[in-house]
């Protein structure tokens, strides 16, 4: 009976000290768990961001690639699956078309022999010459998504079931007019413009509308 006690006494000990124990596991294992979400999602936006930066090189790489390859190079935009992939236009015939896509064309016809010379009829789009990495279709990274993107031709949407848009890059040094909208994993909104001038891609972190108004008459 005197050994009772003793050992009843000893087993509290022991179950509190274990409680204790429990309570401190349970907090490390949500630090732990609360320090890897945070780290997921830093690594996300960075993914985001390295995605967001592939794209924009893309567009300048296009650019210059054109000149130096002497052909022209079409960047096309798959937005329900959020992808865009590259290709070289390859002519299949002689006859020439200065009005390259739909109406309206991408620049007046005044201006089309100087900024841009014309595509073949009949062209179809072939892996890009020199640039092995581009040509399979390449995904926006975590929960980025292309909201529409504008050209010459008109706006397409997500809910657009027409054909996918794409951008052209000429020969001659100049690029389609385009401006890309883009939702971050955040829901940041990211406008890319595409100055056909200048082959560059302007970046601005808000949701802006550009006009092509060159060959608008007025």
């Amino acid at each position: 009976m005197r050994d009772a006690r003793p050992r009843h006494r000893e087993d509290e000990g022991l179950r509190g000290f274990t409680l204790i124990e429990l309570v401190l596991v349970l907090v490390i294992i949500g630090l732990a768990m609360g320090l890897a979400v945070v780290r997921l999602g830093t690594l996300d936006h960075w993914r985001e961001q390295a995605a967001l930066r592939k794209l924009t090189d893309t567009i300048v790489l296009l650019n210059n690639q054109a000149v130096l390859n002497q052909v022209f190079y079409r960047m096309e935009f798959d937005l329900e699956k959020n992808q865009y992939r590259v290709g070289a236009m390859k002519p299949e015939d002689t006859t020439v078309d200065v009005q390259t896509g739909d109406t309206p064309p991408i620049l007046q016809l005044e201006l089309a022999n100087i900024i841009s010379p014309a595509i073949p009829n009949g062209a179809t789009m072939i892996p890009p010459p020199g640039l092995p990495a581009l040509a399979e279709p390449i995904t926006l990274a975590g929960k980025m998504m292309f909201l529409d993107v504008a050209t010459t031709r008109g706006k397409t949407t997500r809910d657009d079931k027409r054909s996918n848009p794409f951008l052209m890059f000429s020969p001659r040094g100049f690029s389609e007019f385009g401006v890309i909208h883009i939702a971050m994993g955040d829901e940041t909104p990211i406008t890319i413009m595409v100055n056909p001038w200048t082959g560059l891609a302007e970046v601005y972190t808000e949701y802006k509308d550009f006009e092509w108004t060159l060959n608008k008459r007025k």
